[in-house]
């Protein structure tokens, strides 16, 4: 699979393991679409969940071999680097966790260059 995604802002890239299993999706989170797609939605957020100004969104296709990630405002419509503000640290080590939950689960691995 040489499908290969940066989170904006980040400098780490990440694709999908060859581990993958669809328990593993349902598990984590991922909710099938009415196209067979996979879709995970997790705000990032240091209070409430129901506040948080940001969220992580990914989409894994049907057949397994195709990732889209991105870190969006509250709405899901614009993208935004929460790398670049200081204050946004929390958030940054919410994402490490949930990517590093992900790579625990055989969903995503981290590519090495």
């Amino acid at each position: 699979m040489a499908n290969t995604v940066i989170i904006n802002g980040d400098n780490r890239k990440f694709t999908l393991s060859p581990e993958l299993k669809l328990y593993a999706l349902i598990d984590a989170g991922f909710v099938k679409t009415v196209k067979g797609n996979f879709n995970y939605e997790h705000p990032l957020y240091n209070d409430s969940p129901y506040n948080a100004p940001t969220k992580l969104k990914m989409t894994i296709n049907k057949e397994l071999n195709h990732l889209t990630m991105v870190i969006t405002d509250r709405n899901g419509l614009q993208k935004v680097n929460i790398f670049k503000n200081k204050q946004l640290a929390p958030t940054v080590e919410l994402l490490n966790y949930i990517l590093k939950d992900l790579e625990e689960r055989n969903i995503i691995v981290a590519v090495k260059d």
